[in-house]
């Protein structure tokens, strides 16, 4: 039995490199590694949370799927607990943004050049980047999708070692280039909602006498890369 999958896990789960040796980090349900393992995409996973409950119910749909011989359950504080596991991908989905980057900041192990790291923030994506940038890890690839309606981004990173201060546009939307080479509807609809919500924060912020200067700049780069004139 394979887990239940949304198309957001599926975009996660398409940046896991064949044959991994995984770590879920906040596994909840377990649905990713459950996924890829049933799959064959995967050699075997390390299911963490911080919580005991979604791990007892991620331990019971990996035994209803008769995975438990290729699965390792453990009660973790982020990935703190997860050195010397032989992981090769950590996936970190479902998270803001900040929370991601604090569990990457409390694993030093994780500052290693052979790990990929999969992360899906479901907010604050700007605040992931510019701690990856300025920490010493590089962002390899972004991919976007479209889920029942709202729209989210999947970055793939590792450590490279070299530390990167990056522009505010690069910060809150990536690099121009993870969009260019590759176009996609789901990417359009992230960009055109950003710039939807940056316009009612320019109004609201206006009528409260508040400096737009950054909002402005974030405006005049979505609209360049969606072509749009002023």
């Amino acid at each position: 039995m394979s887990a239940p999958i949304n198309k957001r896990l599926l975009a996660c789960a398409s940046l896991v490199r064949e044959g991994a040796r995984l770590a879920d980090v906040g596994t909840d349900h377990g649905y990713l590694p459950i996924y890829l393992l049933s799959e064959g995409r995967i050699e075997r996973a390390v299911l963490s949370d911080i919580n005991r409950g979604p791990l007892a119910k991620a331990e019971e749909n990996v035994r209803e799927a008769d995975l438990t011989t290729r699965v390792k359950l453990v009660l973790s504080d982020g990935a703190r607990e997860l050195d010397g596991e032989g992981i090769t991908d950590y996936t970190v989905c479902g998270m803001g943004g900040e929370l991601i980057a604090e569990i990457i900041d409390k694993a030093p192990h994780l500052k290693c050049e052979d790990l990929n790291l999969i992360l899906q923030p479901m907010s604050k994506p700007e605040a992931l980047r510019a701690y990856l940038y300025s920490n010493g890890f590089s962002i390899d690839r972004e991919l976007f999708v479209t889920d029942e309606g709202k729209h989210y981004v999947c970055i793939l990173a590792h450590y490279s070692g070299k530390n990167a201060n990056i522009s505010p546009e690069e910060a809150y939307f990536g690099k121009r280039e993870f969009y260019e080479t590759a176009p996609t509807e789901s990417a359009e609809a992230y960009f055109r909602t950003k710039l939807e919500s940056l316009t009612r924060v320019i109004v609201g912020k206006r009528r409260g006498g508040e400096s737009i200067d950054l909002e402005e700049k974030l405006v005049r780069e979505l609209k360049n890369r969606l072509n749009l004139k002023d």
